[in-house]
């Protein structure tokens, strides 16, 4: 990182605030985004931003929804919307990073199957 990272404390400070991924989901012409999808539009990458919007969904301001296999789509959270709190369903499960592990591992997965596609095919 650079020096124009740092703060007034000599600490780094992030180059992506929290407002600016909201500010893509807000702006979006979809109503979902993946993790991808907002990476495209910052300098940070795809597992960066994955990392802010969990750290974004612990705090209650955006939610997630896995679609398909290995798809996550986020949204900002409605102020009014009461959806129900899933993760006390995962017993032992519950205050553990396995989302985080299974999300890791499944993107190792996708990015080995894509450079066998590669060799393969020649993309």
């Amino acid at each position: 990182m650079s020096e124009s990272n740092r703060d007034g404390g000599g600490r780094y400070s992030p180059s992506v605030t929290d407002a600016d991924i909201l500010g893509i989901l807000e702006r979006a012409s979809a109503p979902v985004m993946t993790a991808t999808e907002i990476a495209d539009e910052l300098p940070i990458g795809r597992s960066a931003v994955r990392k802010r919007l969990v750290d974004l969904h612990e705090r209650g301001t955006v939610e997630r929804k896995s679609v398909g296999a290995r798809s996550v789509v986020w949204w900002i959270v409605d102020e009014d919307d009461e959806t129900p709190d899933f993760k006390s369903g995962f017993g032992s499960f519950a205050e553990t990073d396995l989302e985080e592990q299974v999300e890791k591992a499944s993107d190792e997965f996708d990015q080995g199957v894509e450079e066998r596609q590669d060799a393969l095919f020649g993309h």
